[in-house]
């Protein structure tokens, strides 16, 4: 797998990171360029969907490992994307959306 362009977690305040996909609300960095502004945003967007993934994925009791093989995607990719370091595609949000059902909210 290539570096990602960036890795989403980074843009989480630094005690917060680990909680990347995890938590409903983590605290952020503050951009102050456009670009920074839009990693934010595009970061907080990918940990709103990654931990809805992880609670219906733990609602259903499936596992992380169970999914990825579901999606086609391999696991290692899989766990990276829900912890924030790598950036996820919109094939994952539709393979989520189609598979769990309920996970994509335009609003969040």
């Amino acid at each position: 797998m290539s570096d990602p362009r960036f890795r989403p977690r980074e843009m989480a305040a630094p005690s917060d990171r680990w909680l990347f996909g995890k938590a409903t609300s983590i605290a952020w960095l503050e951009g102050t360029t456009e670009p920074e502004k839009s990693r934010i945003d595009a970061a907080r967007l990918q940990h709103s969907i990654a931990a809805r993934i992880n609670t219906r994925l733990r609602d259903t009791g499936q596992s992380i490992h169970s999914y990825a093989q579901l999606t086609g995607i391999g696991y290692d990719r899989m766990t990276k994307v829900l912890r924030g370091e790598a950036l996820m595609r919109l094939e994952d949000i539709s393979d989520a959306e189609r598979l769990l059902g309920d996970i994509f909210d335009p609003r969040s």
